[in-house]
């Protein structure tokens, strides 16, 4: 059984980063250590983070969203853009993933019952999030970085929270 525990106490927020440095490369081929530890932060100081755990109490999974654009000082909370998140291969194409999207759109909502939109960068070289993200909002733009290409998807957080609530 997969549980979710919301980071809240330096040792969840340990884990988090522990697992999300070993998976970096998974998640953006050739990421930074570094580029990691500035998302934590901003994880932590301008959205939440959560882990999943299996039945060993091993982290499978992370999920994670700021409020505010990070281009402009994260000062229009109404926007949520989802982090880097990423769960173990063999939990992608089941449930748990949708399950996790499930808690992110929980807790966006907690986090600002006044948000509108919910952003959804990934690699324009990862076929299978832009596949999934694909079904889920529509790709407003792309652009360039160090790391490639990447593509953010975009939907209004109802739409967002509507499509995760069918599989409840």
């Amino acid at each position: 059984m997969v549980q979710f525990e919301i980071c809240s106490k330096t040792g969840q927020w340990s884990r988090f980063t522990d697992f999300y440095v070993e998976h970096r490369t998974r998640i953006i081929p050739g990421y930074k250590v570094s580029h990691v530890l500035t998302d934590v932060q901003n994880y932590m100081k301008q959205g939440r983070g959560a882990i999943l755990v299996d039945g060993l109490n091993q982290v499978i999974g992370i999920g994670c969203f700021v409020l505010g654009l990070k281009e402009e000082g994260f000062k229009n909370k109404e926007i949520a853009v989802l982090g880097n998140c990423y769960f173990k291969e063999e939990y992608q194409n089941n449930r748990t993933f949708i399950r996790g999207l499930q808690v992110l759109a929980d807790q966006i909502w907690d986090a600002n019952r006044d948000v509108k939109e919910v952003r959804i960068p990934t690699s324009a070289s990862n076929v299978y999030t832009n596949r999934l993200y694909g079904k889920i909002a529509a790709k407003r733009y792309s652009y360039d970085t160090g790391y490639g290409t990447f593509h953010v998807y975009s939907t209004p957080y109802s739409e967002f929270a509507d499509y995760c609530d069918r599989f409840r």
